[in-house]
């Protein structure tokens, strides 16, 4: 959007610089982004330009509402390339998102001199030097998906190689680096979950904001791509997420070797549905009551939220808000989850019911809900109720914020 916003002040001229991931394009960092890009785009009281970057993958990069989709550079980094990198202020692990274009474009964008720059997600900083940002005049809000530190960490405990491990926690130094730069620089911090907001409340003060993201979808009752809750399948229980991701493959290898069996011991006539880039090769060949669908269409996976009995996320690894959660929330979906799958969304009002250590009662709890027509739509009543108050609550919200960035107010 260009002009004037609805008040009669020139609209705010957003620099935005972000990136995705198309081989995985559910992804935290870009389910949030989008959300985020659709949400400024959106606002007469935003003016946005700016720079979406992918990893490379047969999909096209993103370009919408003002923000410009380049695909990273597909050649392997010299070392001199990587040297560079790292003195310019960028973690190793984001140069798989460095684009030759992108760099190009991110410098014009920024010597047009826009009001505000927008830094979504640590590894924007694949294309644009730290130092850049922290000594140019232009003040920037800094989006913090995560934790990064403690998922690097947490990572190195997953990983078998020593050499990997200790990689990792070197990586993890360099990000707490990184980051308390950007939180004590930056005009506000935008966290996307309460929890995180507090972990580094220290460095932000009341520069930092959690805002949790709003993902919107088509109401249940007029999309064809969700069920309505008569269509219920009561035996269809979901999780969602690749192993590629170690976190990820921590929770369907409990599924798999832990719940599933306690399943089956009840006779409980439950299937336990994996969605996910590289479930099927993963889980080989499934128990009785597992089955696989790989990859699966946006819509697909709308249709199976809004007819699943519910969604699981037995997540005890990483940090920062779980994106699957978000969607299943988005949905309309039940969930049973841990306490960390459930951090950043207290304002659901939902308990934790998962504990690694007690599959069995996970079980009990399944078996019961297939058999309880009424608490399943029960529990659909409830978090439709209550992600639509968080969406009113966050209407704006972020606009605000830019718009008190710029303007220098904490309050």
């Amino acid at each position: 959007m260009t002009g004037t916003a609805a008040s009669g002040r020139r609209a705010l001229r957003v620099f935005y610089i972000g990136a995705g991931d198309p081989v995985d394009p559910r992804s935290g960092m870009d389910v949030v982004a989008r959300a985020h890009i659709a949400e400024l785009a959106a606002s007469p009281a935003i003016d946005l330009t700016g720079v979406f970057t992918t990893l490379p993958a047969d999909t096209p990069p993103p370009a919408f509402g003002g923000v410009t989709g380049y695909r990273a550079d597909t050649k392997t980094p010299s070392k001199a390339r990587k040297l560079a990198h790292l003195l310019s202020g960028k973690l190793l692990m984001s140069i798989g998102f460095a684009s030759t274009p992108a760099r190009r474009a991110i410098r014009a964008g920024l010597a047009a001199k826009p009001d505000l720059i927008v830094v979504d997600h640590i590894q924007t900083l694949a294309n644009v030097s730290l130092w850049r940002l922290l000594l140019g005049r232009t003040p920037f809000v800094f989006i913090a998906h995560n934790v990064t530190p403690d998922t690097l960490v947490d990572g190195a405990r997953l990983r078998k190689s020593r050499a990997s491990a200790a990689f990792l926690r070197v990586e993890a130094v360099q990000a707490w680096l990184i980051e308390a730069l950007l939180l004590r620089r930056a005009a506000r911090t935008v966290f996307i979950s309460d929890s995180d907001a507090r972990h580094y409340r220290g460095l932000t003060g009341a520069k930092g904001v959690a805002l949790c993201p709003v993902i919107e979808r088509a109401p249940i009752s007029t999309s064809p791509a969700i069920a309505p809750s008569n269509d219920i399948d009561h035996r269809r229980v979901l999780f969602i997420g690749s192993p590629g991701f170690p976190p990820n493959r921590a929770a369907i290898d409990w599924i798999t070797r832990s719940l599933a069996p306690a399943l089956l011991a009840l006779e409980a006539p439950a299937i336990v549905t994996f969605i996910g880039k590289g479930t099927r090769e993963h889980i080989g060949t499934p128990a009785a009551n597992v089955e696989t669908l790989g990859f699966v269409a946006d819509d697909e996976m709308e249709r199976l939220l809004g007819a699943c009995l519910c969604m699981l996320s037995p997540v005890v690894h990483g940090s920062g808000l779980k994106i699957k959660m978000l969607e299943a929330f988005a949905a309309g979906a039940p969930v049973m989850a841990t306490p960390l799958s459930l951090q950043g969304f207290e304002f659901m009002g939902v308990p934790a019911l998962l504990d690694l250590d007690q599959p069995e009662t996970a079980a009990r709890h399944i078996f019961a809900l297939a058999q309880d027509p009424a608490a399943v739509e029960a529990a659909r009543t409830h978090v439709r109720e209550r992600w639509a108050a968080h969406s009113r609550q966050r209407e704006g919200a972020l606009v605000d914020t830019l718009i008190g960035a710029r303007a220098g107010r904490t309050g």
